[in-house]
Parts: C-alpha cells; sequence; structure tokens
C-alpha cells in the first residue's frame, strides 16, 4: 500500500489541484477525501505515537498527515464512519493512550480509502484486470472506511495488550473482533462494489476476515498488473 501511494502520489496531487468531479463516484467530494486526519491531542500524543509504533502502524499515520489537505469544518459521511467505528471499539476509554491510538488509525483510514478512490478510474478490475470499474456511489466508501478502521483498530489494541493487563483493553478487543465478524457478512458484496484492484487490496489486506487472502489463490497478483 505504501508503495502505491508513492507510485501515485504525483496523479493523486493532481487530481486534488484540478478539483474536478471524480467520473466514477457519486456524489464524491475531493475536498473531503483528501484531507488529512485531525491531530492527534497534545496531551498523552508521545505515549499515542509510541503504541503505533509497537504496533507498526506509524507509516499509516504520517503519510496522511503529510501529504493530506487541511481539514474542512463538519463531518462528511466517511468522517463519520471513522468515527462510529472507533466509538463502537473505544467505548468511554477514549482518554487512554490505545483509545486515541484507535481514533487515530481509524481517522486515517479516511484518507488512505480516500487516496485509493481519486484514482480509482484509472484502475482495472480486480478479477477481471479490465479497465474502468463501474460506478460506484460515495455510501460504499463510507462502508470502506469501517471496514478498514476496524481492521487497523484490531492491530493497535492487540500491540497494546502485549504490555498491559487491563481489563477495558480487552473488553474492547473484543469489540473489534465481534465488529470484524459482523462486517464478514458485507464483505463480499462490498468487494464486489469497489471492483477496483488497489481498493480491493486495501480491504482484504488490512480487515481481519477469513477470506482475506482468497484473491490471491489465482496467482493474478497486484504485481503482475503493475
Amino acid at each position: 500500500m505504501t508503495q502505491r501511494i508513492h507510485l501515485h502520489l504525483e496523479e493523486w496531487q493532481a487530481l486534488v489541484a484540478d478539483d474536478a468531479e471524480l467520473p466514477d463516484i457519486a456524489a464524491a467530494d475531493i475536498a473531503l477525501l483528501a484531507q488529512r486526519p485531525e491531530p492527534l491531542p497534545t496531551a498523552g500524543s508521545s505515549a499515542v505515537t509510541a503504541l503505533l509504533e509497537v504496533a507498526f502502524l506509524s507509516y499509516w499515520w504520517q503519510i496522511p498527515m503529510r501529504y493530506g489537505t487541511r481539514p474542512q469544518t463538519g463531518t462528511s459521511p466517511l468522517r463519520q464512519a471513522a468515527i462510529e467505528a472507533a466509538q463502537a471499539t473505544v467505548g468511554q476509554h477514549s482518554g487512554t493512550e490505545w483509545g486515541e491510538a484507535v481514533t487515530a488509525v481509524s481517522g486515517a483510514a479516511v484518507w488512505w480509502v480516500g487516496f485509493f478512490a481519486m484514482i480509482r478510474h484509472r484502475g482495472v478490475h480486480h478479477v477481471t484486470l479490465e479497465p474502468h470499474p463501474g460506478r460506484i456511489h460515495a455510501k460504499a466508501l463510507a462502508s470502506t472506511v469501517g471496514v478498514v478502521a476496524h481492521g487497523m483498530a484490531a492491530r493497535v489494541l492487540e500491540a497494546a495488550m502485549q504490555t498491559r493487563d487491563d481489563r477495558a483493553l480487552r473488553a474492547a478487543y473484543c469489540r473489534v473482533i465481534e465488529c470484524g465478524i459482523e462486517a464478514e457478512r458485507q464483505l463480499p458484496a462490498l468487494i464486489d462494489e469497489l471492483a477496483e484492484l488497489r481498493l480491493v487490496d486495501l480491504v482484504t489486506t488490512t480487515s481481519r476476515w477469513r477470506g482475506r487472502f482468497t484473491k490471491y489463490a489465482g496467482g493474478t497478483g497486484a504485481g503482475q498488473v503493475e
């Protein structure tokens, strides 16, 4: 995913600067797809950063903060999906370092989904490898953010549990796994709707679900395309 960001960064920046309507996503606002996450709270930011490093997720947060545009006022459907995903996991423990880390990776999920959504029309179908996948609605991207956010939150909580024995933390981990199980029911349909190779890879490799590597069983990996 990181390699693809740098491979298509100039192309993405040109789309951000142009701010034209995307040809394949209905009701999508480029300004909202490109904005960076909210900054970490000043108090305890070093502890959150340290936890992201332990979870090997520093890149997930740093890349959107480096390249994303300034956040706009108001809440987009994608940002709202990230907020709801974090709240469903963290519950009443948003002030903890692991709670803030979950909020951080969930907010960053908006940018990662937005990045690949913006260049989607120049990609190929994830199964047929045919160019120009069909149009989708922005609502599908909001669902994608929720799925990706839960997958990254699970990684944060797994890392946190390596160094502390906290009942609230264990409960949060159980909740995020439960959310992932619930999301499995919609994943096949969501993947079919996303259709484009890079977006499908983002979902199938970040979410924790039993079929996440079945896409590669046939040997049509992304490297053969790019």
